[in-house]
């Protein structure tokens, strides 16, 4: 529910499509539909949190009354944002912060005992593609889960999600390093969610735009489906759902 993400297809209103939108991605297999109403991609400016309630306004009483028994998942980093999300028919709060941006945030999901799902972070709101990380990359990602993780159960919040959070203040080297060092993320033994369909990640290694990126996006899918990821945030539903059937048919 921006105007300014990154891939122009993936901007809703809330005009006389929208519901045939959602509607057509759970047809073509979507289990969780995720909400957000902030951009995320590098420099984008970021909104305040009555600005992104503004721009929720209706949303998710209305999702929840068409589409009672989809999962719903809003997409912020704000306590208030969330609250009136999970009091509105959401079921899960997607924080690209991990709990970083608005410490009031992790009492909200504790509050509602809302899944959270809980993304590798080290930068800032502005989310440049650069590293935050001088060395031991994946030991720091480690590390970070494991604190946040203990961090959350203090406070009640006990199911989590882990995103490894590809593009979110890491360099090129750094997502792929995520890529093949993905087995580590299992010893949490949580499930793992990954967002990298369109991202820079793939259009800067096949030099392609975000219009012709969806082969690599696709290609990428099926390598982390060998690696047993869990949840995919995806952009086309039908073409994710393609490559989940092809691979459980290959098992």
């Amino acid at each position: 529910m921006t105007p300014d993400s990154f891939y122009e297809k993936s901007r809703k209103t809330l005009s006389d499509d929208f519901l045939n939108e959602v509607s057509a991605m759970i047809q073509a297999g979507a289990d969780i539909i995720d909400i957000g109403a902030s951009s995320t991609r590098p420099g984008a400016q970021t909104p305040s949190a009555s600005e992104e309630l503004s721009r929720l306004a209706n949303v998710f009483p209305l999702l929840r009354k068409e589409f009672p028994n989809i999962l719903l998942s809003v997409d912020t980093f704000y306590g208030e944002v969330a609250d009136y999300a999970l009091t509105h028919g959401a079921d899960i709060v997607n924080d690209i912060s991990g709990g970083q941006f608005d410490p009031e945030i992790w009492g909200v999901v504790a509050k509602h005992q809302a899944p959270y799902v809980l993304t590798y972070h080290r930068g800032e709101k502005s989310n440049l593609g650069t590293s935050y990380v001088s060395n031991h990359f994946m030991m720091d990602v480690l590390r970070y889960f494991s604190q946040k993780i203990s961090d959350l159960e203090k406070q009640g919040v006990y199911n989590i999600i882990l995103d490894p959070g590809f593009g979110f203040g890491k360099s090129l080297e750094e997502n792929y390093e995520l890529i093949r060092s993905f087995d580590m993320l299992h010893l949490f033994e949580k499930p793992i969610l990954v967002g990298i369909s369109r991202k820079s990640m793939i259009r800067e290694i096949l030099k392609v735009d975000v219009e012709n990126s969806l082969n690599g996006t696709s290609a990428l899918h099926a390598l982390l489906l060998t690696k047993n990821a869990h949840v995919f945030r995806v952009h086309d539903v039908p073409e994710m759902n393609e490559v989940r059937t092809l691979m459980d048919a290959s098992r």
